[in-house]
């Protein structure tokens, strides 16, 4: 009799060790399902990252090009015209280098 008994303890005890063998099998295919979520979770929110860094380098590009353009002489002289009040010189003096023999020659009086 005392043998039957731990026959029998022997074969629950196989039974109570495929029984958690299968639930840990089941918890690992568990969580195998919840880390491919969670990966492509993250990588959708990667995606939309990296889109998001392109819009902004190209906002950065264009505002880059618009203070090159506001910096550019046109925009200085229309700046300096209607914010400053300032205006082109009425008479205009040309100095021109050389002697004063080359200077009349040139005039067209001789010398």
């Amino acid at each position: 009799m005392n043998n039957a008994i731990g026959k029998r303890f022997n074969e629950l005890s196989w039974f109570f060790f495929g029984i958690l063998a299968l639930f840990g099998v089941a918890a690992s295919g568990v969580q195998v399902i919840g880390v491919t979520g969670d990966r492509r979770v993250l990588f959708h929110e990667l995606t939309r990252n990296q889109e998001a860094q392109d819009r902004l380098l190209e906002e950065y590009s264009r505002l880059l090009l618009e203070r090159g353009t506001l910096v550019s002489y046109q925009n200085v002289d229309r700046v300096a015209k209607k914010h400053l009040n300032m205006r082109f010189p009425e008479r205009v003096t040309s100095v021109v280098r050389g002697s004063k023999r080359e200077w009349l020659e040139q005039k067209g009086k001789g010398f």
